[in-house]
């Protein structure tokens, strides 16, 4: 017995469910299923798995907002949440069950698999995630993408390939806009609830920040076009939330000549930020021998 009880959180059909129940069913005592919509063929094939327990809660826009109370339906002392999507690999459940008694929690590498290619670069890796954990040792804020408050005595294992938590991610591009657009309309309503006001010009400046923190400074380029393709992605995501946020607002009136401000700022500090990061890179001067060269055969 390992005194650790699974929560995975589920709605629709997850493709990779059975496979994430498979690679922890020897790992833990119980895997308790929090039912959040979750389609019938579903709910029949999970029924059968060994040490499924199935919790039927309401529907949420981001799991963030349950992960608290969730702990509370497990029976054992440690806890370990994960997604639908994402599979324990043998050599990190291994590392988990020799370990873990040592430790109030256990911080793990995730691969994320994304477009059909794991992203290495981008900010996707190692992107550590507290997975395993004493009941008593972590709080989760009610935020989405957040991260738990942790006390207590931790391990942060290697970011190594065979240690790391196999996150299918995404496989279309659709399913990143469906999920952006969820997570986009939660953080939206989230500032109104809360009378936080939310700026085109901070929501434009999240976006620049985004792409350049993930495209030149963590090396997205490096990815290729998928690492171009999220980055992107991601730029996008800020001024959805914001406009998200005016219609809540009930489409109140932004001044014209504030719009157009707000665009000469983007674009302007989009490019002194690219020059920048094309410079420091090392990529100005190749791009100068692009360009002498292709002078040159003009002439």
């Amino acid at each position: 017995m390992n005194n650790i009880s699974a929560i995975i959180v589920a709605l629709g059909s997850p493709k990779y469910l059975a496979q994430t129940i498979g690679s922890i069913t020897d790992l833990v005592d119980e895997i308790i299923i929090v039912d959040i919509g979750l389609d019938d063929a579903t709910l029949e094939r999970i029924k059968k798995a060994k040490k499924v327990i199935i919790k039927k809660e309401h529907a949420v826009p981001y799991v963030e907002l349950i992960r608290e109370q969730s702990k509370k339906l497990a029976k054992h002392t440690y806890v370990f949440f994960l997604d639908p999507d994402e599979v324990v690999p043998p050599q990190l459940a291994q590392s988990i069950a020799d370990n873990y008694e040592q430790y109030d929690y256990i911080v793990v590498p995730r691969k994320n698999i994304i477009f059909t290619k794991w992203i290495q670069h981008s900010r996707w890796w190692p992107d550590y995630q507290t997975r395993l954990f004493k009941k008593s040792a972590a709080i989760w804020p009610q935020q989405l993408h957040a991260q738990p408050e942790l006390k207590g005595h931790g391990l942060t294992l290697e970011p190594k390939e065979n240690l790391a938590l196999v996150h299918h991610n995404y496989e279309r591009i659709s399913e990143y806009m469906n999920k952006m657009n969820r997570y986009a309309q939660g953080d939206a309503q989230e500032h109104v609830d809360k009378h936080k006001s939310y700026t085109i010009r901070e929501a434009l400046d999240d976006g620049m920040r985004e792409f350049i923190s993930r495209y030149f400074a963590a090396e997205g380029y490096k990815d290729g076009m998928h690492g171009f393709a999220l980055s992107f992605l991601q730029l996008m995501y800020y001024p959805l939330v914001y406009f998200y946020y005016w219609e809540a607002r009930k489409y109140e009136k932004i001044d014209q000549k504030e719009l157009v401000n707000e665009s000469l700022h983007f674009f302007k500090d989009g490019l002194y930020q690219t020059n920048h990061w094309l410079s420091r890179k090392g990529f100005i001067s190749e791009l100068s021998k692009i360009k002498h060269i292709i002078i040159k055969s003009l002439s």
